[in-house]
């Protein structure tokens, strides 16, 4: 199991970097070629018996939180935010639609809304002004007198 190809790989990356970071950061740097050997069917025990070999000696447990945290953050980097999330335009003014009731109570209510006409062209102009009047009140343009 053990070979000298990935110890070797470990010892030169290791070699790059600074000794003074900290065994996470040295694990955080290896953990690249550590991901291709474990997608090939590497044990991690194997791999722990490798890094042992290069020179980093490290604790199972200390391997396995820091193994988590750095693919946590390799899966939120890769996702984008979802936080970011753009709200719903408000509904059209009411020109644009016509023959809608103002609240539902009746079936007759419903049947309206289903015969109500729709102007598409004053909806567009409605949602092209409203677009226009967003981008002219941004409050994040500055530079502006």
């Amino acid at each position: 199991m053990n070979s000298p190809q990935p110890v070797s790989r470990y010892r030169a990356a290791l070699s790059a970097l600074d000794p003074r970071i900290s065994l996470s950061a040295q694990l955080r740097a290896l953990f690249p070629m550590i991901e291709a050997e474990l997608a090939a069917g590497v044990p991690h025990a194997a791999v722990l018996d490798d890094l042992a070999a290069a020179g980093l000696t490290v604790q199972r447990s200390t391997y396995a939180i820091t193994l988590y945290r750095w693919r946590k953050a390799q899966r939120t980097a890769a996702c984008p935010s979802t936080s970011a999330v753009k709200p719903s335009p408000p509904p059209p003014a009411l020109d644009a639609i016509q023959g809608r009731p103002r609240n539902i109570q009746t079936p007759g209510d419903l049947r309206k809304i289903r015969d109500m006409q729709i102007d598409l062209e004053a909806l567009r102009r409605e949602g092209l002004a409203s677009r226009t009047q967003s981008t002219n009140n941004n409050p994040t343009k500055r530079n502006e007198p």
